[in-house]
């Protein structure tokens, strides 16, 4: 229950028995009381704090009115929420300007018309105020356990999210750095309607470093993130008892990074100790042959030549969030030793980045088989649970040499970044440099400017002559590049007699401005067909 109010008082029967008349500040006796003091000396605004509802017989009023002006004065400067004055014989009427000052100041003055009993009114309002704080306390120990319990069960985001509004009684959004929605409970509204047109909302409140209110919808808002701040929680519509409100924020806040700490104390020492070896070796911090093969075999890669170095890369995810970076990589590490346990590969592995994991495997008599099946084991995953994300595997040479096979780490990293970019059509299991070449490294660049100008300055007048004719120019283009300006070649697979053809390949230099003879010409013109298809797709 809340602290009562000036409202709640008047309203209490102790005070309707003295039949009160509120002679100014009717517009506030909404104010909550914090305590309740009887005194009849002028200086007790001296030991106020804010909030407190003073009674009195007037005797502090008696006397110049300028003295009883200003000790309603100190009273106001002084934080008091009200004052009641119990009228009688030798205090009949409230002095008119102390009246016409609390009617200035829109302070609540109320007159006692009959006598008062100021002891059980005080008993009664203070019942109320220790039974709140008592239920305040109470409530605290109720918040504290529960985040407590969810803390020590490594409870996922969005269950600490509907804890808050569970116990808050409002709907609670967790929103990262990028204001986008990581877990959201909507209460007493549809979801639809909490997040609508949410990060145009979010951006127009500003982040406090402090659990408050803010912005122009009056969201209460708490950082969350200790040493970095990686989100917030908003309560949009915080209608309830605030004080309440922030600690449930606070204590959430607390929880979340509490689990995101134990989430990264959670992932395995042993991927962790892998990781760092694999990127010592990938930045060649660790050159000496002995040492290599020892750490390997300490971390459990047996000796099994040949040796090889892939990296496992997913589709890049939103950036700016680390709590979902983190997800995605120890995720991706998971699925990469999933597919090696279930093909019996020997590996060591370790996040390369958030969507990159880089593997060092022992093929042992399997060879380039064992890659395979580890590879297809890894495609597998996302034709079962289309959630996943598709991976590309970027291999080395399988060498017999640990250390040779590990420097090919950095390697086997772009192969796969390249890979990734390629058409779907030219997927396979895992791709080595040999593999992406010329059109792996178009797809990886396509959609740099300059690349796009070279294209265009390349095929710009095919173009438009195939916009206006439409006669096939450009597909005889492609036929002729394809069999790499054989021409008898091209007469054969375009059936086509010579000297059409001939004709017809002349008309093509004229529109270019080029000699379809010269191989530089051939490559230029190959290349940016590669480009403008690789934009289109």
């Amino acid at each position: 229950m809340p602290l009562p109010t000036l409202r709640a008082i008047l309203a209490s029967d102790s005070v309707r028995a003295a039949q009160p008349e509120t002679l100014a500040g009717g517009r506030r006796i909404d104010r909550q009381v914090r305590w309740v003091h009887v005194s009849e000396v002028r200086e007790v605004a001296g030991l106020l704090s804010g909030g407190e509802l003073i009674l009195s017989t007037g005797l502090a009023m008696r006397g110049p009115g300028a003295d009883a002006v200003a000790y309603l004065d100190d009273l106001i400067s002084a934080g008091a929420c009200g004052l009641f004055v119990e009228l009688g014989p030798d205090f009949a009427q409230i002095p008119d300007d102390v009246l016409a000052r609390a009617r200035d100041r829109d302070f609540p003055l109320v007159a006692l018309h009959q006598r008062a009993r100021f002891v059980e009114i005080t008993e009664q309002v203070h019942r109320a105020i220790v039974a709140e704080q008592y239920e305040l306390l109470d409530f605290a120990r109720r918040v504290h356990e529960r985040f407590t319990a969810l803390s020590l069960e490594g409870a996922a985001a969005q269950d600490i999210v509907e804890a808050a509004g569970d116990l808050a009684g409002s709907s609670v959004v967790l929103e990262d750095l990028s204001r986008h929605v990581v877990a959201h409970v909507a209460i007493g509204r549809p979801a639809s309607g909490l997040l609508q047109g949410w990060e145009k909302r979010s951006r127009l409140v500003p982040a406090l470093d402090h659990t408050g209110i803010t912005g122009p919808e009056a969201w209460m808002t708490t950082p969350v993130g200790i040493q970095q701040r990686w989100g917030r929680l908003v309560v949009v519509n915080p209608a309830s008892d605030q004080e309440r409100l922030a600690m449930v924020l606070e204590r959430a806040a607390q929880a979340l990074e509490l689990g995101r700490m134990a989430e990264s104390d959670r992932a395995s020492l042993a991927v962790q100790a892998q990781g760092g070896f694999l990127s010592d070796l990938a930045d060649a911090r660790v050159t000496d042959t002995a040492d290599v093969d020892a750490r390997a075999r300490a971390l459990g890669l047996p000796p099994s030549p040949p040796y090889v170095a892939t990296v496992v890369r997913a589709a890049a995810g939103e950036a700016g969030d680390p709590m979902a970076a983190h997800r995605r990589s120890r995720r991706l590490v998971e699925r990469v030793q999933d597919a090696a346990r279930a093909v019996r590969l020997p590996v060591l592995v370790g996040p390369f980045g958030p969507d990159e994991v880089g593997v060092l495997a022992a093929l042992g008599v399997s060879g380039d088989e064992g890659l395979t099946r580890f590879a297809e084991t890894l495609h597998a995953q996302h034709a079962r649970q289309p959630e996943l994300d598709e991976v590309t595997v970027g291999a080395g040479a399988a060498v017999d040499s640990l250390i040779a096979a590990a420097g090919g780490l950095r390697h086997a990293q772009h192969v796969a970044e390249v890979a990734t970019a390629m058409p779907s059509g030219r997927r396979r299991p895992f791709f080595r440099a040999a593999d992406v070449r010329l059109h792996g490294l178009i797809a990886l660049l396509h959609d740099d400017p300059r690349v796009q100008a070279f294209a265009e300055s390349e095929l710009d007048r095919l173009l438009v002559h195939e916009a206006t004719h439409d006669d096939g120019m450009l597909e005889l283009l492609r036929q002729y590049l394809a069999v790499n300006g054989s021409k008898t070649e091209l007469a054969r697979v375009s059936h086509r007699s010579r000297p059409a053809l001939y004709k017809k390949l002349d008309q093509l230099e004229r529109i270019l401005g080029v000699c379809l003879d010269d191989a530089d010409t051939r490559l230029s013109l190959g290349v940016a067909l590669m480009a403008r298809d690789q934009r289109r797709r």
